[in-house]
């Protein structure tokens, strides 16, 4: 049992018994060695070994912070795909030092360009250091260009669950997948994110017509946002009468000075925010766009009108069932069929799962039908494959 993970929230203990150092993914013994004898002779805590970066299991802990990732792609064929599918999941606060025989310009700009540090692989070892003592004492002449995949969850109607669904995506992307993430609530009329992930006392700030017409700055920024936990962010604004038809482009562009600060911004939206949001391409906005439906005649038909607006954009279909399947004119295989989704992913309905939710807080999601649903979802966006909790995890060794 990981007593670590139980614990987390309760025990400040816990905290202070965080592990700060380093991993190292390569599969040549002697390299690894190598960097072990380097840590040893300057003094920095041991690094954590593993041969491939998929297992996780080693150093995707809560007791365990990573400082820097040291990446072995010598003689690696593709080396701009890898670094650029391993940056996504790693926290934004890690640096990625890639390690290349190639001496390229051109291949060392790229590697750049994707928030990494290119290190050109010598026997002794010096580029590396230097790379890391750079970073250490913030010294890098790597810009800071890994910014947040900006994630839509879109709903089809009101009363569709688009709130949960951005709730328990963005608490296991932070919570289980172990990653930053910033939740943007474009619907403050229903105000129901803020209960789902747990915000205490929320006090929301008003919209006003200067945030429209100030420069703002990630500090300024950051004076809206609520924390959460430790890697899990909250930014709502209450609507006002006088800048309605720019409420939502105001919750992106404060969210937007924070790019550089999360992995994962999630803009949770009502179908009412669509025209507002669409004053550009979506796929141009977004990394990811996920569309709330529901197996009913007025879900189907809002978004069939919907898929035409949003034109070539390519999204991930969801359905959502909070409501007995016995309630709805439609069933799920044919309401799939009719808006011809057959990989969407399925919230299946669970009888007071909203209360249980609510009540015993969004981890008992997890020991729920749904876990499956919001794991494939982080899965799809981070690589990551996390294994659902068992009712009764907590009684096995």
């Amino acid at each position: 049992m990981d007593l670590d993970i139980l614990f987390r929230n309760s025990s400040s203990k816990m905290k202070s018994s965080v592990q700060a150092t380093d991993l190292v993914v390569s599969d040549d013994s002697t390299l690894t060695e190598s960097i072990q004898d380097l840590y040893a002779i300057e003094g920095f805590p041991k690094p954590i070994e593993v041969t491939d970066i998929d297992l996780d299991g080693a150093w995707n802990h809560s007791n365990i912070k990573l400082n820097h990732v040291v990446l072995d792609l010598r003689s690696a064929p593709n080396v701009i795909e890898q670094v650029s599918e391993i940056s996504v999941r790693l926290d934004v606060n890690i640096s990625l030092l890639v390690l290349c025989d190639v001496d390229s310009i051109k291949l060392r700009n790229q590697v750049h360009a994707l928030g990494a540090t290119y290190v050109l692989w010598d026997s002794e070892l010096d580029a590396l250091l230097a790379a890391i003592k750079s970073t250490q004492e913030g010294e890098s002449t790597v810009k800071k260009t890994r910014v947040a995949k900006r994630i839509l969850v879109l709903g089809t109607k009101g009363g569709i669950g688009v709130s949960f669904v951005s709730s328990v995506l963005a608490h296991s992307l932070a919570e289980q997948a172990n990653l930053k993430t910033l939740l943007v609530d474009h619907d403050s009329g229903a105000l129901n994110s803020d209960i789902y992930i747990g915000v205490k006392g929320l006090k929301a700030k008003h919209n006003s017509i200067d945030l429209n017409q100030i420069d703002i700055d990630s500090a300024i920024a950051k004076t809206y946002v609520h924390p959460v936990k430790d890697k899990l962010d909250y930014l709502v604004l209450e609507k006002n009468v006088a800048c309605l038809s720019d409420h939502a482009s105001t919750l992106y562009n404060l969210s937007n000075q924070l790019i550089d600060q999360y992995n994962f911004i999630i803009d949770s939206a009502p179908l009412s925010c669509y025209e507002e949001m669409h004053d550009q391409e979506l796929s141009d906005k977004y990394h990811r766009i996920f569309i709330v439906c529901e197996p009913s005649v007025s879900s189907l038909r809002s978004y069939n009108s919907l898929k035409k607006k949003i034109d070539k954009s390519e999204h991930q279909i969801i359905f959502n069932l909070n409501r007995p399947a016995k309630d709805f004119m439609v069933t799920l295989a044919s309401a799939k069929e009719r808006i011809k989704a057959k990989d969407s992913i399925d919230f299946m309905y669970e009888p007071s799962l909203e209360k249980m939710v609510v009540q015993q807080g969004i981890n008992e999601l997890l020991k729920s039908k749904s876990s499956s649903a919001v794991l494939s979802m982080v899965a799809t966006l981070t690589g990551k494959k996390i294994k659902p909790k068992s009712r009764f995890s907590l009684f096995r060794k």
